[in-house]
């Protein structure tokens, strides 16, 4: 293999590698032939001596491969956090795991035979993600109390009763408060001992040292008498170790108190083995370890689960005197539904990831480019003397596979910290605290070797792009690369082909496709993700970028006539310079585009998540404080207790609310139908500054309730006469074919005639209600002519005392009035309430980690490409500032000052820089406002009826976008000032002597 080196006056002015550098690649492929490492050698060589140009292309190497191993690293961090906030939410009893037999008949041997067999049952399936020694209980049927110390109770029935229950005290009793006395024994007297509930000792006056006395319910032939041991109640009663189980007695006027009655297993098995008959249940509590279940075996676990279900019945119930065995947990059902949801909850995380690395990667692209066009002049010349194609490619690439290496070594390492740093900066402590989760558990997740393909396929990407710029550089002679250098004479491929107007047509089928067919209940009911969803956007930001390339020399000619129209050649010709040769400009042009482009669509994406969650917040909850009764409150106790509620700290309105559901009957259908009563005169002031948003319904609210106010019947509400005056929401009109003046039918559930309804507004949203929770989806009326209704029920079945069952606050919103509302707050008459708050609604939307996630990834997006621009920039000025050493130094040999050199060079620059920012924020928007509609994003457990409502709507922070666009001004200005300096101090000589050592 022989490498000619050009004669010096065939080299290209302002290309450095000629003189010692020919002389250096002589020695490099000496006797003309190259040695096993002569190509190695040479492209170390190089790389040496374009430190600067290198310096960038391998630093946009690293930045693609750090973003291509932060990404999977950082969503599987979010992912499985999102995973442990929903196992650590849920009820112990729905995430633990419970084996449980029932027994006709339970002696000890039984027990002895059937113990083994459920913990092996539990190691085999569930040995990998739960405590590897289960709890172990068991319980009789109840018995009747017959007896107590210096008390008798009558045989007929309706007395206490008590449940005996045989624990294990050696890892029980720390989680028991002992009032008086110790956990029970075994005496060498045989005495059975047992300790009761802090209740059963209150209600039954009873002590350590009393008797208790008990038999079968049904015959009381047999009887067994124990001592009181010891009095004890719960620690918690909430412990994760009771696995859901309760100790209170319970009861009514009508059912018998249940006590619980503890006592040792040999207690339990001996003297209870004396009531023939006697049904007893065992139990086995596997608990969940979290953290042992990821995003990785969550497939895997809830199989396993199933799996046990198959086992226990086939295994357990074979055993002598079992009727049924099974396992109680709905962890199987939580991963199951955590895993169905995580493509569709997480897709907004993955349009962004598409979109970033996709920048990354153009970024080393043209990175690699710039470093080839950097000595585009020496691929010229080497390929003039007979050099081949592969050659070139093959010493060149190498350059590219230095840098490739160092970057995909040092990059999963970077990329590992900066994803836990993320998730360090961005969670919150308390959202971290409140997953549970370990820094040892973070790293494990976030190991470098695991994004090894990432790191590798970046890299090998790099030296693809170095190769494809040598292959273009490489079919240029000296005197086709002079004649690029002064104007592009072809046009690029995608240019030629149109391939940008076939990518708008793309996206335009795209997103007419998703408004049809990828709506968020569509996606839901399919359980899928819609692979447009992931590819529109993107595929939008590049034909976008590319349509601006096209529009670039057309707007840079109408720029230069109109520049001719003014005093002086300047700006023409920076303008012209342009126009002439846009093929140079179209890489920063690009990148700028994609860069603000997607900075815009992450900086808005991210503040409209922000409004998102307070909207969702605020229309979850209706007001600031939300009260539900138990009970409706009596119309006669209402006007006192609202006096109540206004005079708490904080308030500023009070309105009432009743809310139920109906059956409709409108065209002989039978489906429910949510009903919410409001009180037109209050309701605006209460809610309406807190969750009433404009977009709702084309009406203003204080249209709808004077609409409702005019309306009102004092009397006769509900009959075709006074038809009650509703407001249905869209999906109900559209279902029932309903416009505004026509009345239809519905059976409330608190008469049994029906009421006659008219249309008085259509609305498309309305606080507290789901417009497809429900079949019939939802209504608004007045609750003073519902309640009307009720009372003059013709069949005598209503009632006078029904009246609002909610009352919604509005407050200052200050933290600590609200505390102390909460104090003071009162029950209503014979009511208990509970109570849901806008603050309480914030607080969990901002812990959910995914949603900490996203805004952490769009941050990433943002901080990207607005560092990518700025690198870019850098490096294209430094480049093409070499590249026109001899325009610059003619023009300062023909008399042009330094002054207008630089408003050459400015007039330029901003007409890029114009030209890519307004491109990129016209792409910017149009990509909001065609995707937002569909990445509509919330929590892993929610109900599928409340995606998408309210809907979401495109907000900015200023303050955001100003840091981005001052980011970008920077490098605006340090590449003209690098520009300027360099061009102004060089002169004609130097420029041919460009080159030499």
């Amino acid at each position: 293999m022989r490498l000619d080196v050009a004669r010096r006056d065939d080299v290209p002015a302002g290309n450095v590698g000629n003189g010692a550098g020919r002389r250096r690649d002589r020695t490099i492929w000496r006797g003309g032939h190259a040695g096993p490492f002569a190509a190695l050698r040479l492209a170390a060589y190089r790389l040496g001596r374009g430190k600067g140009v290198a310096l960038a292309a391998g630093l946009g190497m690293l930045v693609a491969i750090v973003l291509l191993c932060t990404v999977p690293l950082y969503n599987a961090l979010t992912a499985n956090l999102q995973l442990e906030h929903a196992l650590i939410s849920a009820a112990p009893q729905e995430r633990d795991i419970w084996i449980y037999t029932q027994n006709s008949q339970l002696t000890l041997q039984q027990r002895l035979n059937q113990d083994p067999v459920a913990r092996q049952l539990g190691r085999q399936y569930l040995g990998a993600f739960t405590d590897p020694t289960p709890t172990y209980s068991a319980i009789a049927m109840p018995l009747l109390l017959l007896s107590e110390t210096g008390h008798d109770y009558s045989t007929t029935g309706g007395g206490p009763q008590v449940r005996f229950e045989a624990w294990d005290y050696a890892t029980t009793a720390p989680h028991m408060r002992f009032i008086a006395g110790a956990t029970p024994q075994m005496t060498s007297s045989g005495d059975p001992q047992v300790v009761i509930t802090q209740e059963m000792a209150q209600d039954e006056n009873l002590h350590v040292g009393d008797t208790i006395t008990t038999s079968p319910i049904a015959v009381h032939t047999t009887e067994a008498s124990f001592t009181v041991a010891g009095i004890w109640t719960p620690r918690d009663a909430g412990d994760p170790y009771w696995n859901g189980f309760t100790f209170a007695a319970g009861g009514s006027d009508t059912t018998p108190a249940i006590y619980p009655v503890l006592t040792t297993y040999g207690t339990f098995f001996n003297r209870l083995s004396a009531f023939s008959g006697l049904q007893m249940s065992q139990n086995w509590f596997f608990y969940t370890r979290n953290q042992a279940i990821t995003t990785t075996n969550l497939g895997a676990t809830a199989a396993n689960i199933v799996a046990l279900r198959t086992q226990t019945g086939a295994s357990l119930r074979r055993q002598p005197n079992v009727f049924d065995a099974g396992v109680n947990t709905r962890l199987d059902a939580t991963l199951q539904r955590l895993q169905q949801q995580q493509a569709l909850l997480a897709l907004p995380l993955y349009v962004i990831v598409a979109q970033v690395v996709g920048l990354a990667l153009l970024f080393v692209a043209a990175m690699a480019g710039l470093m080839i066009e950097a000595q585009s002049g020496e691929l010229a010349t080497l390929k003039s003397r007979g050099t081949s194609t592969f050659q070139l490619i093959t010493g060149f690439s190498l350059q590219g596979a230095l840098l490739a290496v160092v970057a995909a070594v040092v990059g999963p390492f970077i990329a590992a910290a900066l994803a836990l740093g993320l998730v360090h900066w961005l969670l919150p402590a308390s959202v971290l605290a409140q997953t549970g989760v370990s820094p040892a558990y973070l790293a494990r997740i976030a190991q470098p070797r695991d994004v090894v393909l990432p790191a590798l396929a970046g890299a090998l990407l790099g030296i693809g792009a170095v190769a494809f710029a040598v292959w273009q550089a490489a079919r240029l002679d000296v005197v086709a690369f002079r004649r690029e250098q002064g104007r592009g004479a072809r046009a690029p491929f995608w240019k030629r082909y149109y391939l940008d107007f076939a990518l708008v047509a793309l996206c335009v089928v795209g997103y007419l496709e998703l408004s049809t067919f990828g709506g968020t209940d569509t996606r839901t009911a399919a359980g899928g993700v819609s692979p447009l969803l992931l590819v529109a956007p993107g595929l939008l930001l590049l034909a976008g970028a590319l349509l601006a390339l096209r529009l670039l020399p057309i707007a840079a000619g109408w720029a230069t006539r109109l520049a001719a129209r003014g005093k002086g050649l300047t700006s023409m010709l920076a303008f012209a310079q342009v126009e002439r040769s846009p093929n140079r400009y179209s890489r920063l042009t690009l990148l700028l585009v994609l860069a603000v482009g997607l900075g815009l669509f992450a900086l808005a994406f991210d503040a409209s998540l922000t409004q998102n969650e307070y909207d969702r917040a605020a229309y979850a909850s209706g007001a600031n404080v939300r009260i539900a009764t138990l009970f409706s409150v009596a119309p006669r106790d209402e006007p006192g207790y609202e006096r109540q509620l206004a005079k708490l700290p904080g308030v500023q309105a009070v309105t009432p609310v009743y809310r139920t559901q109906v059956t409709n009957t409108i065209s002989g259908g039978n489906s429910q139908t949510q009903v919410l009563g409001i009180d037109p005169a209050t309701f605006g002031q209460a809610a309406g500054p807190v969750s009433w948003q404009a977009h709702y319904a084309s009406t203003s609210l204080d249209g709808l309730l004077a609409g409702m106010r005019t309306h009102t019947h004092s009397a006769n509400a509900g009959t075709p006469r006074a038809p009650i005056w509703a407001l249905v929401s869209s999906v109900f009109a559209t279902q029932y074919d309903l416009k505004p003046g026509q009345t239809f039918t519905l059976q409330l559930s608190e008469i049994s005639s029906t009421v006659t309804c008219v249309v008085g507004g259509v609305v498309q949203d309305f606080p507290t209600l789901y417009p497809t929770r429900l079949p019939g989806s939802f209504i608004v009326v007045n609750l003073r002519d519902y309640f009307a209704a009720i009372n003059a029920d013709s069949a005598g079945l209503g009632d006078e005392n029904t009246g609002p069952n909610e009352f919604w606050l509005r407050t200052t919103g200050d933290a600590s009035q609200e505390q102390a509302l909460l104090r003071a707050l009162p029950s209503p008459p014979q009511n208990s309430v509970d109570v849901q708050t806008l603050s309480r609604e914030q607080e969990q939307d901002a812990g959910n980690p995914l949603g900490a996630g996203m805004r952490g990834l769009l941050l990433v997006g943002a901080v990207t490409a607005a560092l990518l621009a700025i690198l870019g920039t850098l490096a294209q000025a430094a480049v093409a500032t070499k590249q026109r050493a001899r325009q610059f130094a003619v023009l300062r040999t023909l008399g042009m000052s330094g002054r207008q050199l630089a408003r050459l060079l400015l007039g330029e620059q901003s007409a890029i820089f114009g030209f890519g920012i307004a491109g990129g924020i016209v792409l910017g928007f149009v990509m909001l406002t065609a995707t937002l509609p569909f990445l509509e994003f919330s929590d892993a457990a929610i109900d599928p009826s409340t995606l998408g409502v309210p809907p979401y709507q495109l907000a900015f922070n200023p303050l955001t976008l100003l840091a981005f666009f001052a980011a970008l001004a920077l490098a605006f200005v340090l590449s003209l000032l690098l520009t300027t300096r360099y061009a102004s101090a060089l002169g004609l000589g130097e420029a041919l002597r460009l080159g030499e050592d």
